[in-house]
Protein backbone atom coordinates (compact mmCIF):
# COMPACT_ATOMS: atom_id res chain seq x y z
CA UNK A 1 0.00 0.00 0.00
CA UNK A 2 1.41 3.27 -1.19
CA UNK A 3 1.81 6.21 1.66
CA UNK A 4 -1.07 7.77 -0.39
CA UNK A 5 -3.45 5.47 -0.09
CA UNK A 6 -2.66 4.68 3.41
CA UNK A 7 -3.68 8.55 3.94
CA UNK A 8 -6.58 8.40 1.73
CA UNK A 9 -7.52 5.41 3.63
CA UNK A 10 -7.27 7.21 6.92
CA UNK A 11 -8.65 9.86 5.89
CA UNK A 12 -12.28 7.89 4.85
CA UNK A 13 -11.55 6.38 7.78
CA UNK A 14 -12.17 9.43 9.85
CA UNK A 15 -14.98 11.06 7.62
CA UNK A 16 -16.81 7.91 7.79
CA UNK A 17 -16.63 7.80 11.69
CA UNK A 18 -17.65 11.47 11.62
CA UNK A 19 -20.43 10.86 9.79
CA UNK A 20 -21.90 8.52 11.86
CA UNK A 21 -21.02 10.03 14.91
CA UNK A 22 -23.52 12.79 13.40
CA UNK A 23 -26.25 10.53 14.54
CA UNK A 24 -29.35 8.66 11.99
CA UNK A 25 -32.14 10.06 9.76
CA UNK A 26 -34.62 12.75 11.32
CA UNK A 27 -37.62 10.49 9.68
CA UNK A 28 -36.00 7.16 11.28
CA UNK A 29 -34.71 5.59 8.44
CA UNK A 30 -31.63 2.95 8.59
CA UNK A 31 -28.79 3.57 6.72
CA UNK A 32 -26.07 1.13 5.52
CA UNK A 33 -22.39 2.05 4.07
CA UNK A 34 -21.45 0.96 -0.12
CA UNK A 35 -18.14 0.30 -0.60
CA UNK A 36 -17.27 0.13 -4.60
CA UNK A 37 -13.63 -1.66 -5.02
CA UNK A 38 -11.72 -1.54 -7.87
CA UNK A 39 -10.12 -4.47 -10.15
CA UNK A 40 -8.81 -5.69 -13.79
CA UNK A 41 -8.84 -9.12 -15.03
CA UNK A 42 -5.45 -10.32 -16.81
CA UNK A 43 -4.88 -8.88 -20.07
CA UNK A 44 -2.47 -9.12 -22.96
CA UNK A 45 -1.03 -6.05 -23.56
CA UNK A 46 2.52 -7.03 -23.44
CA UNK A 47 4.29 -3.55 -24.66
CA UNK A 48 2.33 -1.18 -22.25
CA UNK A 49 3.08 -0.25 -19.01
CA UNK A 50 0.89 1.73 -17.82
CA UNK A 51 -3.58 2.38 -18.66
CA UNK A 52 -4.41 5.17 -16.58
CA UNK A 53 -7.66 6.55 -16.29
CA UNK A 54 -8.98 9.93 -13.82
CA UNK A 55 -12.44 8.84 -12.29
CA UNK A 56 -14.33 12.07 -10.96
CA UNK A 57 -17.68 10.64 -9.90
CA UNK A 58 -18.57 7.22 -8.62
CA UNK A 59 -22.64 7.37 -8.08
CA UNK A 60 -25.27 4.77 -6.80
CA UNK A 61 -29.06 5.17 -8.33
CA UNK A 62 -32.06 3.62 -6.08
CA UNK A 63 -33.98 0.56 -7.54
CA UNK A 64 -36.79 2.72 -9.86
CA UNK A 65 -38.78 -0.36 -11.13
CA UNK A 66 -41.28 -2.77 -9.70
CA UNK A 67 -39.31 -5.03 -9.10
CA UNK A 68 -37.47 -3.00 -6.79
CA UNK A 69 -38.72 -0.32 -4.83
CA UNK A 70 -37.27 2.51 -4.43
CA UNK A 71 -35.19 4.30 -1.59
CA UNK A 72 -36.35 7.59 -1.03
CA UNK A 73 -34.21 9.91 -3.35
CA UNK A 74 -31.94 10.32 -5.90
CA UNK A 75 -28.95 9.26 -7.10
CA UNK A 76 -26.10 9.86 -4.55
CA UNK A 77 -22.51 10.73 -5.30
CA UNK A 78 -19.54 8.71 -3.22
CA UNK A 79 -16.71 10.76 -4.98
CA UNK A 80 -16.59 13.96 -5.26
CA UNK A 81 -12.82 14.32 -6.64
CA UNK A 82 -10.54 12.74 -9.24
CA UNK A 83 -8.95 9.76 -8.78
CA UNK A 84 -6.42 8.42 -11.25
CA UNK A 85 -5.88 4.53 -11.06
CA UNK A 86 -3.11 2.42 -13.09
CA UNK A 87 -5.40 -0.54 -13.97
CA UNK A 88 -2.36 -2.65 -14.96
CA UNK A 89 -1.83 -2.78 -10.97
CA UNK A 90 -5.31 -4.15 -10.36
CA UNK A 91 -4.79 -7.66 -11.83
CA UNK A 92 -4.85 -10.91 -10.48
CA UNK A 93 -6.89 -10.28 -7.68
CA UNK A 94 -5.45 -6.83 -6.63
CA UNK A 95 -7.70 -4.43 -5.94
CA UNK A 96 -8.62 -1.25 -4.41
CA UNK A 97 -11.16 1.40 -2.77
CA UNK A 98 -12.92 3.60 -5.61
CA UNK A 99 -15.50 5.13 -3.58
CA UNK A 100 -17.33 4.74 -0.10
CA UNK A 101 -20.31 6.65 1.44
CA UNK A 102 -23.09 6.27 4.08
CA UNK A 103 -26.60 5.60 1.87
CA UNK A 104 -29.84 5.19 2.79
CA UNK A 105 -30.53 1.40 3.45
CA UNK A 106 -32.66 -0.12 0.63
CA UNK A 107 -32.62 -1.88 -3.46
CA UNK A 108 -30.22 -0.23 -5.65
CA UNK A 109 -30.11 -0.91 -9.31
CA UNK A 110 -27.17 0.83 -10.69
CA UNK A 111 -23.65 2.63 -10.49
CA UNK A 112 -22.26 5.31 -12.62
CA UNK A 113 -18.66 5.90 -12.95
CA UNK A 114 -17.25 9.22 -14.85
CA UNK A 115 -14.40 9.44 -16.42
CA UNK A 116 -12.66 12.54 -17.15
CA UNK A 117 -9.28 11.58 -18.76
CA UNK A 118 -7.46 8.47 -19.79
CA UNK A 119 -3.75 7.48 -20.84
CA UNK A 120 -2.00 4.99 -22.24
CA UNK A 121 1.98 4.44 -21.60
CA UNK A 122 4.31 2.22 -23.41
CA UNK A 123 7.19 0.13 -21.85
CA UNK A 124 9.82 1.87 -24.32
CA UNK A 125 8.24 5.24 -23.89
CA UNK A 126 8.01 7.81 -20.70
CA UNK A 127 5.56 9.68 -22.44
CA UNK A 128 1.59 8.90 -21.77
CA UNK A 129 -0.58 8.73 -25.14
CA UNK A 130 -3.95 10.76 -24.49
CA UNK A 131 -6.86 7.88 -24.62
CA UNK A 132 -10.06 9.29 -26.51
CA UNK A 133 -12.83 9.33 -24.56
CA UNK A 134 -15.92 9.19 -26.45
CA UNK A 135 -18.28 9.10 -23.54
CA UNK A 136 -17.27 10.57 -20.10
CA UNK A 137 -19.48 8.04 -18.08
CA UNK A 138 -19.99 4.16 -17.97
CA UNK A 139 -23.43 2.69 -16.49
CA UNK A 140 -22.73 -0.65 -14.88
CA UNK A 141 -26.15 -1.99 -14.66
CA UNK A 142 -25.67 -3.83 -10.81
CA UNK A 143 -28.24 -4.64 -8.42
CA UNK A 144 -27.79 -4.78 -4.67
CA UNK A 145 -29.50 -4.48 -1.10
CA UNK A 146 -27.91 -2.28 1.43
CA UNK A 147 -29.13 -3.51 4.72
CA UNK A 148 -29.34 -1.20 8.02
CA UNK A 149 -26.07 -0.93 9.71
CA UNK A 150 -24.51 -2.91 7.75
CA UNK A 151 -21.70 -2.68 4.88
CA UNK A 152 -22.39 -3.51 1.34
CA UNK A 153 -18.75 -4.46 -0.39
CA UNK A 154 -18.82 -4.54 -4.39
CA UNK A 155 -16.19 -5.01 -6.85
CA UNK A 156 -16.34 -3.83 -10.66
CA UNK A 157 -13.92 -5.11 -13.05
CA UNK A 158 -12.69 -2.30 -15.37
CA UNK A 159 -10.93 -4.53 -18.32
CA UNK A 160 -8.25 -2.36 -19.75
CA UNK A 161 -7.84 -5.11 -22.30
CA UNK A 162 -11.43 -4.44 -23.83
CA UNK A 163 -12.00 -1.13 -23.02
CA UNK A 164 -8.94 0.32 -24.80
CA UNK A 165 -9.44 0.31 -28.99
CA UNK A 166 -7.54 1.53 -32.03
CA UNK A 167 -9.48 3.50 -34.49
CA UNK A 168 -8.30 2.54 -37.58
CA UNK A 169 -10.09 5.11 -39.98
CA UNK A 170 -8.26 8.07 -37.65
CA UNK A 171 -5.11 7.62 -38.15
CA UNK A 172 -4.79 4.60 -35.14
CA UNK A 173 -6.07 7.08 -32.51
CA UNK A 174 -6.62 5.14 -29.51
CA UNK A 175 -9.86 5.35 -27.95
CA UNK A 176 -10.90 4.45 -24.78
CA UNK A 177 -14.57 2.67 -24.72
CA UNK A 178 -14.74 1.47 -21.22
CA UNK A 179 -15.71 -2.11 -20.56
CA UNK A 180 -16.70 -2.49 -16.29
CA UNK A 181 -18.36 -5.45 -14.91
CA UNK A 182 -19.28 -6.20 -11.48
CA UNK A 183 -17.83 -9.10 -9.94
CA UNK A 184 -20.40 -11.89 -8.30
CA UNK A 185 -21.20 -10.31 -4.39
CA UNK A 186 -22.41 -11.83 -1.57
Amino acid sequence: MTASCAIRTVLLAGCLALLLSCGGDSDGSGTGIIQVNLTDAPIDLTTVEKVEVTITDVIVYPGDDDDMPSVNGGPIVLLTHPETFNLLTLTDGATTLLASGEVLAGDYNRIRLEVTEATLTYKDSTEAVPLKIESGKVDIPIRFHVGEDETTALTLDFDAGASVQVNETSSNTLILRPVVTPLPHP
